[in-house]
């Protein structure tokens, strides 16, 4: 089961993208979601809030070292382990975001409480 992600946090958008691509661009690349993760960190600078990207990228680098030698990003080293099939490929970037919501991003997850009748 999912994470219930809290609203604007830009996981909860990575994953829109990554379960719907097709929505966002009928040539849906690994480029438009890094182009939208880049601007959504941009966009929460400008209104002086912190970065979230930065904790994602700390934890998939710890995981992954040999990724961070690499001049390609890790979604796309993903894509090149994955023989370039974009599906694979988005369904593995939804593991790892949910490997990390359930780890270290846990602090963007919202726990809903459920509230019974009497």
């Amino acid at each position: 089961m999912s994470p219930v992600l809290r609203a604007g946090s830009l996981f909860e958008h990575m994953r829109h993208m990554c379960e719907r691509p097709g929505m966002f661009s009928p040539d849906f690349t690994l480029d438009h979601l890094h182009l939208y993760m880049m601007g959504y960190e941009n966009g929460r600078s400008d209104a002086g809030l912190p970065g979230q990207y930065k904790y994602f990228r700390e934890w998939i680098y710890k995981r992954h070292p040999e990724w961070s030698d690499l001049p390609e990003w890790w979604a796309m080293q993903i894509h090149q382990a994955n023989g370039g099939d974009l599906g694979q490929t988005l369904d593995e970037i939804i593991r790892l975001l949910d490997q990390f919501l359930a780890t270290d991003g846990a602090e963007f997850v919202h726990h809903p409480v459920r509230i019974t009748p009497d």
